[in-house]
């Protein structure tokens, strides 16, 4: 156990001119509002023990662990070991059954059948009004509602039984029930904590594994984002994460790992310019070089794509198209048969219209506002004119819902399932040509009438909008003790 003299010597030693990083908001893009705050709150008032073995977590208190009013990452993470799901997504984005045996899709309805032996602490087992009680107040949350897009209801209809109401008919719905069950009238309120069945439960500031009492995890209580880095520098915990939404990398010691998030940073386009018919739009995906973007944007914490399905997934090497690194002979092929062999001031022209566009970006994001300069210089060296226009997270957010735009920069956090329907009748949709093959042919594959393969064939003849990259987040932990942690986005902490 480290003494309080060494940590004290040790808080005199840190620097504290880094910026922390904000919440993780499944369903915006919205810039971070936490503010820097250096204060560490310690558990009970002491020090927490580091070197004897045991994993030391940090945990945000006025955060607490009730699942459905958590929006810290360190509680969101805590809140996976507390709170078992119908279903979970792996590393590849496969389904794996939890709390359910089974599901099956008719129509807009999934049924899903439930375990019969899974029980929470005490032995209370887990019924369907659980699930219906929990899907209620998820779908009300912070952390959790972003992920239920196109859930409607669910309905009890025998005790290990559930009905879902969908949206739409959806194969792929399983991969969205991954909110946390909890016993029906445990967690109203967010001092509660509520009972689950996952593999720990809370004991005063520690998790106690359920089957091993003995298998303990610390908890050290902190404030927020800046107080976990800081919390991880003076050794008080064994892990530090950051999602990187404000983009700023903190350099700490131990050993650091990359965390490849579902966050889709994609480049949006105005099919009702008539400019940006889909031939364009495809030379537009064709020239766009992701891996210079990730590198000189992103520093490296991403991976380029062309297909808005995360590289991790396991169908991912079924739907790749063009190369991620840019196709510069393809564009300008597509551009000359499209008539665009004059130029009209700096942009080439066919007559009718001009490659001349208006690019919009948030200017609080850093990492997207030098990724649009990145895409607008790469695209004017093919006879395109991309003006790059940095605009307040409100001004952007109003012109891209009201379809007012040529050309955004943009980034969504998407489900396990890669569910796209907001960008084809959801609040993605403004410029986009909701008549067109890939959207209605989405819907299609969603109900299972068309393969995978064969819808990101239709979504790559017409790029309705263009991925570039998928974020990465990272995690450091500690030499301590042996910690290895997930690199699943939504489980970090997973078989610690």
């Amino acid at each position: 156990m480290k003494s309080a003299l060494k940590i004290i010597a040790l808080i005199l030693c840190v620097t504290m001119l880094f910026s922390a990083c904000g919440g993780n908001n499944p369903t915006t893009n919205e810039p971070s509002t936490d503010a820097p705050q250096d204060n560490i709150a310690t558990s009970n008032g002491e020090e927490t023990a580091k070197g004897d073995g045991v994993i030391a977590l940090p945990y945000n208190e006025s955060d607490g662990v009730n699942p459905y009013f958590v929006k810290s990452n360190e509680n969101i993470y805590i809140c996976k070991m507390l709170f078992d799901s119908l279903f979970t997504v792996d590393e590849n984005y496969e389904i794996v059954p939890q709390i359910a045996t089974s599901i099956s899709v008719k129509g807009t309805t999934a049924t899903v059948q439930l375990r019969t032996d899974a029980v929470c602490r005490g032995s209370q087992p887990i019924n369907a009004y659980d699930v219906v009680y929990s899907l209620n107040l998820a779908k009300a949350s912070y952390a959790w509602a972003g992920y239920l897009n196109g859930v409607l209801s669910a309905t009890a209809k025998s005790k290990y039984t559930v009905e879902f109401t969908l949206d739409f008919s959806d194969v792929y719905v399983g991969a969205k029930l991954c909110f946390p069950i909890t016993k029906e009238g445990t967690a109203d309120i967010q001092t509660a904590v509520p009972t689950g069945s996952g593999e720990y439960y809370w004991l005063e500031n520690q998790l106690v594994n359920n089957t091993d009492s003995s298998k303990k995890i610390k908890l050290y209580t902190i404030d927020t984002n800046k107080s976990s880095e800081n919390a991880f520098k003076i050794g008080a915990t064994d892990v530090y994460f950051s999602d990187l939404s404000n983009c700023e990398y903190i350099g700490v010691t131990g050993k650091t790992e990359e965390v490849m998030l579902n966050n889709m940073v994609y480049l949006g386009l105005n099919s009702n310019n008539g400019a940006l018919n889909k031939y364009i739009r495809s030379a537009i995906a064709a020239q766009l070089n992701g891996e210079d973007v990730v590198l000189s944007s992103y520093q490296g914490h991403g991976k380029a794509v062309k297909m808005p399905v995360n590289p991790n997934a396991s169908f991912y090497e079924k739907i790749k198209t063009v190369s991620e690194q840019g196709d510069t002979a393809l564009a300008e092929k597509i551009i000359d048969r499209c008539g665009y062999t004059r130029f009209s001031g700096k942009a080439r022209t066919n007559g009718a219209y001009l490659l001349s566009f208006n690019l919009i970006v948030n200017k609080d994001n850093k990492y997207r506002v030098a990724a649009a300069y990145n895409i607008a210089d790469n695209l004017n060296k093919i006879g395109f004119y991309v003006n790059v226009s940095l605009l307040s997270f409100a001004d952007y957010n109003q012109r891209i819902s009201a379809g007012n735009y040529d050309m955004y920069l943009g980034e969504v956090k998407l489900d396990g399932s890669m569910d796209l329907s907001r960008f084809f009748r959801g609040n993605l949709n403004g410029g986009i040509d909701k008549s067109g093959k890939a959207a209605t042919d989405y819907f299609r594959y969603r109900a299972g009438e068309i393969t995978v393969e064969e819808y990101y064939k239709i979504f790559a003849e017409e790029y309705p909008f263009v991925p570039v990259l998928f974020r990465n987040g990272y995690s450091v932990t500690s030499a301590d003790v042996k910690v290895d942690l997930s690199k699943n986005p939504f489980d970090l902490y997973h078989n610690l």
